[in-house]
């Protein structure tokens, strides 16, 4: 199971473009998850403490990005997860990260691919309505055209 959360980690960084390889969880640290936050929603952690000179440093950047998650993207309680206990490789608040991660991840590639989906759709509707009045237009203007400046031509023979 362990390497489950290995592979998932490994899955994550490669999918982020993050050019980072785990051996063990315990290698998910404070940069490992800085880095997944802003590939994945693409800022900057707020309140992030750029050059960590200590642990309390990094603790507080890994608690900057779970505090971010709860309340600007997810509105829920990620208490059970804290800084202190990531940056100390607690195992279970590593796993329960990632999988937020993870789950983060596949629900933005889903809802891009839907809007890209319908945003394609949509525009070839908007192509094919904008053909139609064009068509329709000349087709007007053509009538027109030839109402105007053609001579009338008698079709039924003289009497």
């Amino acid at each position: 199971c362990a390497g489950n959360w290995v592979d998932v980690a490994n899955d994550l960084l490669s999918k982020c473009h993050i050019n980072l390889r785990l051996r063990k969880v315990t290698d998910c640290d404070a940069n490992v998850f800085i880095a997944l936050y802003e590939s994945i929603l693409g800022e900057k952690v707020p309140d992030y403490i750029a050059a960590p000179c200590c642990q309390e440093d990094d603790v507080h950047n890994v608690q900057s990005v779970i505090d971010s998650l709860a309340l600007d993207y997810l509105q829920i309680s990620l208490s059970h997860i804290t800084g202190e206990n990531i940056v100390r490789g607690d195992k279970e608040s590593i796993k329960n990260l990632l999988e937020i991660f993870d789950g983060l991840l596949e629900y933005l590639n889903e809802e891009i691919s839907e809007e890209s989906h319908n945003g394609g759709k949509h525009e070839l509707i908007q192509v094919f309505s904008l053909l139609i009045q064009i068509c329709a237009s000349q087709l007007i203007y053509s009538f027109i055209y030839v109402c105007i400046f053609t001579p009338k031509i008698n079709i039924l023979p003289n009497n």
